[in-house]
């Protein structure tokens, strides 16, 4: 097998077909030549962990999607010029929502009973938002960071969330729901002690023992406090389960979890990763994703999980990659079939100054390049906003 080739899990998709065979290792092959990958088979290698099939063989064809156009420049254009216009929208809606999230919780530190009509009116213009423009997601980064972070949180969590709710195809009222849980997931937070939520070093064993009783206090005040369903409670009571069985507070595993609950374990961890927080730096997009893949076969639903990869892409919109002729651009848009060849807006020439004006470069079109590494805002010397 010495002209074996790697084949990363997050480029294949049901229907695809190579003249050789795939193999998982060097001896168990998953799919026979000429043979169209399944779902199942994509399921199975997120399920055990595997990052990259082999093969000697090459892609030909696609059974399910045989006349799928390459070219998919304008429609993204077009979507990122939408993308621009709609920050201001993103902007409104998002203070909006903090103030309903922020009411909430002042009622709670006062345990005091709470209304749930700013939580459901936020819900509703979020998923709207979110319909009309999916890619809004992008500018949540940096906002408001250093005001109140579990209220920001859980407002950001929400968006992530109804990202895959919308994947999924939820009817208006399960989206609602989702929204409403996700947008009070850390209600339990508010019954920790201050000084754990804001340390700037290690819990101790015992402070992080503490930590883990957060989502039966949620569950408790939303119930007690709220006028709100038994499903918008459990994403408080379960956003820390894992589909091992391994999480707390109460060991669930599986479908035992609520769907609502696997769906916001995700947006949470991907979200906090990307945020800065007391103890630690953020990281950013294209590394907050490879960890959550890496490391989340086990602790998420692996069928959730991929349809966040195949919505947001390896490179999140907004990561800046460095391509093999040493140009960095910022990611505007990609196509969920080809997630390693995004479409690209360059900021830095091979002579490693700045593209004047919008110079924009699809990698689909693009035989001969590729992408060497993901870079960050300081290696780079430039912040996100100002290139795109």
């Amino acid at each position: 097998m010495s002209d074996m080739r790697k084949v990363p899990v997050e480029e294949l998709k049901p229907g695809m077909i190579y003249d050789q065979p795939l193999y998982v290792d060097q001896s168990n092959i998953l799919v026979a030549a000429n043979t169209a990958i399944s779902e199942s088979d994509i399921k199975k290698l997120m399920t055990w962990g595997v990052a990259e099939i082999e093969t000697t063989g090459k892609l030909i064809g696609d059974k399910m999607n045989p006349d799928t156009p390459v070219d998919n420049q304008a429609r993204i254009l077009s979507e990122y010029n939408n993308l621009l216009k709609r920050r201001k929208d993103l902007i409104t809606v998002h203070q909006k929502a903090r103030k309903a999230v922020d009411e909430v919780y002042n009622a709670i530190r006062k345990d005091e009973s709470f209304d749930m009509a700013g939580i459901e009116e936020s819900a509703t213009e979020i998923i709207k938002l979110m319909n009309e423009t999916s890619n809004i997601f992008l500018f949540l980064y940096g906002l408001d960071e250093g005001k109140d972070y579990l209220v920001t949180h859980s407002v950001n969590v929400t968006f992530y969330s109804v990202i895959m709710g919308l994947a999924l195809k939820y009817p208006m009222k399960s989206l609602k729901e989702l929204a409403a849980g996700t947008m009070l997931i850390d209600a339990g937070m508010l019954k920790m002690p201050v000084y754990i939520i804001h340390k700037q070093s290690n819990l101790t064993d015992q402070e992080y023992q503490q930590i883990k009783t957060h989502p039966l206090h949620g569950y408790k005040v939303l119930r007690q406090l709220g006028d709100l369903n038994e499903r918008i409670a459990n994403v408080t009571l379960q956003h820390h389960e894992q589909f091992d069985g391994k999480g707390y507070p109460r060991g669930l595993k599986g479908n035992e979890i609520s769907e609502y609950a696997r769906i916001a374990s995700i947006a949470d961890s991907y979200e906090s990763q990307i945020s800065k927080r007391s103890y630690r730096q953020k990281v950013y997009f294209y590394h907050a994703m490879r960890n959550l893949l890496s490391s989340g076969v086990n602790r998420f639903d692996p069928v959730i999980l991929r349809v966040f990869l195949s919505r947001m892409s390896v490179y999140p919109i907004g990561s800046i990659v460095e391509l093999n002729d040493n140009t960095v651009g910022i990611i505007i848009g990609s196509i969920p079939e080809k997630p390693l060849r995004p479409i690209i807006k360059m900021i830095i020439d091979e002579n490693k100054k700045r593209v004047e004006g919008t110079k924009i470069v699809n990698l689909l079109d693009e035989a001969n390049l590729y992408i060497v590494r993901a870079l960050d805002e300081e290696e780079v010397g430039i912040n996100i906003f100002d290139v795109l």
